[in-house]
């Protein structure tokens, strides 16, 4: 099967996440922790979302004029997606039937725990038999539905006998109903055999397009008039939300009116009470919200929609010349931020903290990356665990400003530039609180470099984004006399450089960003206190 870049990136991100709800959920039942299912019960909006995504570039695909060949693949990639999302929704009613359950000993049997490791096998066999040019694995996955039907049925015809005594019927039923649940995961393993073998093939498969949100307008409705609106999926973000444009089709221009954020309740409270507090510290720079509405844990926002491009558009469309204009502009937005903001409080950023949470999520995209008692003769390598907690350490004692309101989400496809108002606008503000203003620029600095365009004059708009935020920084810590600016700075690198080599697939450019994290660590570590107080980062690793 032929691996489109742009579809097999997100595939495989929808596979990690699938993976991951179904191994927490299998370890909730065998150790009977309700977190872990609750836990399993999370994955799924970023589930959702990556599904989404896939779909978006599948679209994105058939525009292309010279599509017509790859549609059988791009219509597979999109059936896989399916079966996927169909299969995360079967966990997801399985994790709510277990959670019901006052003991789980009835459903903990060896079979039931074979039939969800075969699913994990299913799994991890789909990206191989996607770059096989035979079809053995992909026959393989569907054969693992056989098993998994025939281990499935074996242990209900058991539970059915225990029935009939009329003792612990309420237990039986929910576990036949967990076998249910499992058998209709190994369908949509099924499916995703199949879809791959029909892109081996040429043969069409038939699925419908992803529809969302539509019936969810009508309180827009009431505000902008009668016209007649509809919506379409945009972006794509990482947080676990949706999210779509609203435009009105009576609109000959077909302008977007509004942007329609659905996910979990609890996150967009949290975004909604971000925005109204940046209105209240700095208005201007956050969209006005129009309406904000919850269903059980699930919730909907509506608010304006900002005009402008974000900082990553800039970097690949725009002139040198703009995106320095832009630059300088936001430069200058977040200078009076902070000084309108800053509070007689300290509130450390705890770079080195952040990144031990992330080490996990990091491994799972990168199990390579978890070098542990590495020893080539005698040199021994630290492995990363112990030189993050020896620089945290460290960290305790660097000295750190006043705390000033942040982003918390600083990168480049969160912040928009105006280039007619050349005016500086903000978005996705749910981690917005006071902490260090290096925690915001050090993100901004790293999501500048994780762009995976290497044409030269975007390396060089990058390159030249980097230094100009750092040097900006500089210019802003000897205006507040923040000596260990240039060590902390140091270390809200490393802890972007690393984590987020878990959003990069591609292999060259992770290690790139996995090896300057762990330089700038280990780098510090080997100063003493004389030469901490004259560190100086070194410029040449913004580059390639």
């Amino acid at each position: 099967m032929k691996t489109i870049p742009l579809l097999y990136e997100a595939l495989r991100f929808l596979i990690l996440d699938v993976q991951k709800q179904l191994q927490t959920l299998t370890d909730g039942l065998e150790t009977q922790d309700v977190a872990l299912l609750d836990k399993s019960l999370g994955r799924i909006d970023y589930i959702e979302n990556t599904h989404v995504n896939l779909l978006n570039r599948a679209g994105q695909q058939y525009c292309q004029n010279d599509c017509d060949d790859d549609r059988v693949i791009i219509q597979s990639y999109e059936h896989i997606s399916h079966s996927l999302k169909a299969l995360s929704s079967q966990l997801q009613e399985m994790a709510y039937q277990l959670k019901k359950q006052n003991t789980l000993k009835l459903i903990q049997k060896k079979s039931v725990f074979n039939a969800l490791n075969d699913l994990n096998k299913g799994l991890s066999l789909i990206i191989p038999a996607i770059e096989s040019e035979h079809l053995t694995l992909s026959i393989d996955i569907c054969r693992l539905q056989v098993r998994i039907d025939k281990t499935c049925s074996q242990q209900l015809e058991k539970y059915k006998k225990r029935l009939k005594t009329g003792q612990n019927t309420e237990a039986l039923l929910h576990a036949c109903f967990t076998l249910k649940d499992i058998n209709l995961m190994g369908d949509a393993l099924l499916r995703i055999g199949e879809g791959i073998i029909s892109a081996n093939l040429g043969q069409f498969i038939q699925i419908d397009r992803y529809h969302a949100l539509e019936a969810t307008l009508s309180a827009l409705k009431e505000e902008v008039s009668s016209e007649e609106l509809n919506i379409h999926s945009m972006g794509e973000t990482k947080s676990g939300c949706t999210i779509s444009g609203v435009r009105s089709s009576a609109e000959s221009e077909d302008r977007i009116l509004a942007i329609f954020k659905q996910g979990k309740k609890e996150k967009l409270l949290e975004e909604k009470a971000s925005i109204e507090s940046w209105h209240q510290k700095f208005p201007g720079i956050a969209p006005e919200v129009y309406s904000y509405q919850k269903q059980g844990d699930k919730a909907a926002l509506l608010f304006e929609y900002l005009t402008g491009h974000t900082f990553d558009k800039l970097l690949l469309t725009e002139d040198r010349k703009t995106l320095k204009k832009a630059l300088n502009t936001l430069f200058a937005t977040l200078h009076d931020i902070w000084e309108q903001t800053r509070i007689d409080e300290v509130h450390p950023a705890d770079f080195m903290k952040q990144l031990q949470k992330r080490l996990g999520h990091i491994y799972d995209v990168h199990p390579d990356f978890n070098l542990k008692g590495l020893q080539i003769g005698s040199v021994k390598q630290a492995s990363l665990e112990s030189i993050v907690k020896k620089a945290q350490k460290l960290e305790k004692k660097l000295s750190v400003p006043n705390a000033v309101y942040i982003h918390g989400d600083f990168n480049v496809d969160n912040i928009i530039y105006d280039v007619l108002q050349n005016q500086i606008s903000f978005i996705d503000l749910h981690r917005s609180d006071y902490s260090d203003y290096v925690q915001d620029l050090s993100v901004l600095m790293v999501s500048f470099y994780r762009i995976t365009n290497f044409e030269p004059i975007v390396c060089k708009r990058i390159i030249m984004a980097m230094e100009a935020t750092f040097d900006f920084g500089a210019r802003y810590a000897a205006e507040i006399e923040d000596k260990d600016y240039q060590l902390r700075m140091a270390l809200g690198l490393a802890r972007s450089f690393l984590t987020s080599t878990r959003f990069v697939l591609d292999k060259e450019h992770a290690k790139s960003m996995h090896f300057k994290g762990r330089y700038l660590i280990e780098q510090l570590l080997q100063l003493d206190s004389q030469q901490r107080q004259t560190y100086r980062i070194p410029k040449e690793l913004f580059h390639d």
